[in-house]
């Protein structure tokens, strides 16, 4: 009864934090209570492979990641591939990672559990707990930390998709205003606005939002950044002059 309220009262607290960074701050904070270690950190895999210390309790947490990534081994990134939990008994006895564990054991790290975590649209990342002793996590420990993962996987994954749809909104509201800046600029309609900023994304190779960006920042003469030739629309050039030198008339109907 005892571990059903801890678990509760743990799927509460993390389904409080909305923002990733927020959620997995309280992941690694409620990891060392939860498990029992002395510390615990989140190691993340983006998708483009880029891999990062993305929480962290200490300076321990954070040494151990970097030894990861520079060795390119470890049981934080097998544990993302490979999952669902890894252990370390002994760290001065451990061969499956020759690379690592001598420069974890030299941070003072004796025993790790490393649990595997997933997330929206292709983020992973493994849930690592240090702790100072050998055989410091029995199987009572790894039980624990595979529930604990699976409550911090939902919250990481809600967090994410909120991300998500908050970044979906801005860069809309950010596209609209621009277009409407290129509207009023160059007395174009909306459709043709929008056709001019899409162009000059392809043009530039520059994503849509980062070209509507510009245009709020700078004003719709922002388009003409880049060099090469014009995009033409409907006799339209990218910063929205005719090639007569004449400014475009306003379409009918829109």
């Amino acid at each position: 009864m005892e571990l059903a309220r801890m678990f509760a009262d743990l799927a509460a607290a993390l389904q409080s934090q909305e923002e990733m960074g927020r959620t997995l701050g309280e992941v690694v904070r409620i990891a060392r209570t939860t498990v029992g270690c002395q510390h615990a950190g989140v190691t993340l895999r983006r998708p483009d492979g880029t891999v990062e210390s993305a929480a962290a309790t200490g300076e321990v947490v954070r040494a151990c990641d970097q030894a990861q990534i520079e060795t390119g081994e470890g049981p934080g990134l097998d544990a993302i591939d490979r999952g669902p939990v890894l252990r370390v008994h002994d760290m001065a006895a451990e061969d499956r990672w020759p690379k690592f564990a001598p420069r974890a054991r030299d941070l003072g790290v004796g025993s790790m559990l490393a649990c595997r975590l997933t997330a929206h649209r292709g983020i992973k990342a493994s849930l690592n707990l240090y702790a100072a002793r050998p055989a410091a996590f029995d199987e009572s420990a790894v039980q624990l930390a595979e529930i604990f993962a699976a409550h911090a996987s939902i919250a990481l994954t809600n967090a994410r998709l909120q991300e998500t749809l908050e970044s979906a909104l801005r860069s809309r509201q950010t596209i609209g205003e621009a277009t409407g800046l290129v509207m009023g600029r160059y007395r174009l309609g909306a459709t043709q606005a929008f056709d001019v900023l899409v162009r000059a994304s392809q043009h530039r190779n520059v994503k849509l939002r980062d070209i509507a960006d510009e245009v709020l920042r700078d004003g719709p003469g922002a388009l003409r950044r880049g060099g090469g030739r014009s995009t033409r629309h409907g006799g339209a050039r990218e910063d929205g002059a005719r090639e007569d030198g004449a400014r475009p008339a306003a379409q009918d109907g829109e």
